[in-house]
């Protein structure tokens, strides 16, 4: 008989592994005839493996909602990218939930336009949350996202700076209180890639008819003390003057239309200002959908109630981290409780997640008092966790400790279709060597407007767009002449009359 799985069991196998470890089974020392575990597979996710496949492109259903996880890690790996999800629903709309570091990579091999990932909901500013967001805005206006880029975020924290009366770190800015809230960070953000849009912007970047440019900014800060969302601020005067009908003036909700609403709640991570947000699509008929995303927390009571106001939510998406002793193991390579550096380390980790995380067990508690008011998710899924099969093997058992309705833990490029009928789990097949997903946004038909760098004479053969309008004369006189390595080619055929 095989015995279950103890963290002193996955200590052990700092540096070795476990491996055929299926969910929620017990360990695998029978397995093993206990023998030394073969090394590497504490690399493996049987789980992720066993699940039938997706293929980006598939259609969606009018009353379907799709999330598909693009980065479901908390530290840096090569099979999970850092934080964010894709919701798409029937209707046409779709959003981004956070967009940390390697996440674009995924959005490109799942085949999302650029187009569709024009409206962002940060859940906090940590930029293992919104690293990405500089690759999605300086690079979208390039393909078809010529329109305004809508950010959603915290407000400013509120917590007094230490070091105001007294500066020990020789700090030049150094106020009593920070604006670190989501419209500074949008018009620091807006600045800080001020050389990489202007360079870009000798082709079009906005469609004719789109109310902005790509490279406009529309940031909305939604307060994380008393639901306000008033503090707004946009690169574009139109925008200002005339606010975009979704951005809701209502407590608590961020965007509303007809049929959608995403309203914010205060978490409890790293400092004042984190959120999590529920999306809720109705779909007519009375029938609706929803969907929480708790962004990185630490076990609260609002998420608790949040998700029982009303009908239950379809899909619970909340972070859970491992036990701090598996942390400490794995970063170290240390598995000696006694050892000072295992000690050293453990200190820090309990430190970070007392600061910042939920707890598997309470993960399981939460849901577990969701259950007792008869208002569990239809399905909970686990995220921003290092998903393989020893780490997913405990997690499950402290969950279940607690908890026995649907739940997963989830890794990069798992996809859920939700309907009123089913919940279903796949993972994606995709290509390491995308391509960027094809144009869709329909306002391409109508044509770009001029580039805001443009030479429309007629002997420019590039005309409107300007290629070498932002250079200087002398480093223009640098360039080799292409008719001396490739006489034939375009850049010496095609090189127009305006002269040099």
């Amino acid at each position: 008989m095989s015995e279950k799985l103890t963290r002193r069991d996955v200590l052990k196998l700092t540096g070795a592994a476990l491996g055929g470890l299926a969910v929620g089974e017990t360990t695998a020392r029978a397995a093993w005839n206990d023998l030394e575990p073969p090394p590497g597979l504490t690399e493996v996710n049987t789980r992720f493996n066993q699940l039938k496949p997706f293929h980006p492109g598939e259609a969606l259903g009018a009353k379907e909602m799709r999330i598909s996880f693009m980065g479901t890690s908390v530290i840096e790996r090569r099979a999970q990218a850092r934080s964010s999800i894709f919701v798409e629903l029937g209707n046409g709309e779709s959003f981004v939930f956070d967009c940390g570091s390697g996440v674009v990579s995924n959005y490109v091999a799942m085949n999302v336009p650029w187009s569709r990932m024009r409206k962002i909901f940060l859940t906090h500013l940590h930029g293992d949350h919104t690293s990405d967001l500089t690759h999605i805005y300086c690079f979208g206006p390039q393909g078809d996202a010529k329109s305004p880029l809508y950010i959603f975020g915290p407000s400013a924290s509120g917590v007094r700076n230490p070091d105001f009366e007294k500066n020990p770190r020789n700090q030049i800015y150094n106020p009593k209180y920070y604006d670190d809230g989501t419209v500074k960070f949008a018009q620091s953000f807006r600045e800080m890639n001020r050389w990489h849009t202007e360079s870009q912007s000798f082709v079009s970047t906005q469609w004719n008819g789109a109310e902005g440019d790509g490279y406009d900014i529309y940031a909305t800060q939604l307060h994380w003390r008393n639901g306000n969302t008033a503090r707004r601020w946009t690169t574009n005067s139109n925008l200002k003057a005339s606010p975009p009908a979704f951005v809701s003036s209502d407590p608590w909700v961020a965007y509303a239309t007809s049929d959608v609403r995403i309203s914010f709640f205060p978490a409890i991570h790293g400092r004042n200002g984190s959120l999590g947000y529920k999306l809720e699509w109705f779909t007519g008929d009375g029938e609706s959908l929803s969907m929480i995303f708790t962004g990185d927390t630490k076990p609260n009571r609002k998420l608790i109630e949040t998700a029982t106001a009303g009908s239950a939510v379809d899909v619970l998406i909340s972070e859970v981290v491992v036990d701090p002793e598996i942390w400490v193991s794995r970063q170290t390579g240390i598995s000696d409780p006694t050892d000072p550096k295992f000690e050293s380390g453990m200190v820090n980790a309990e430190a970070v997640q007392e600061n910042s995380h939920t707890p598997e067990k309470a993960l399981g508690y939460m849901l577990g008092e969701m259950a007792k008011r008869g208002k569990a998710p239809r399905l909970a899924v686990g995220t921003h966790f290092q998903a393989t099969d020893d780490t997913m093997a405990l997690a499950f058992e402290s969950i279940r400790s607690l908890y026995s309705g649907p739940v997963t833990i989830v890794t990069d490029l798992e996809v859920l279709n939700v309907t009123k009928d089913d919940i279903t789990q796949r993972r994606a097949v995709v290509s390491d060597y995308s391509w960027s997903a094809n144009w869709t946004d329909p306002r391409q038909l109508n044509g770009g407007q001029t580039p805001k760098y443009a030479d429309t004479r007629e002997c420019n053969p590039y005309r409107p767009s300007a290629p070498l309008a932002q250079f200087a004369p002398e480093l223009l006189e640098d360039v080799i002449d292409p008719c001396e390595y490739d006489p034939t080619g375009w850049q010496c055929t095609n090189r127009g009359s305006c002269g040099s």
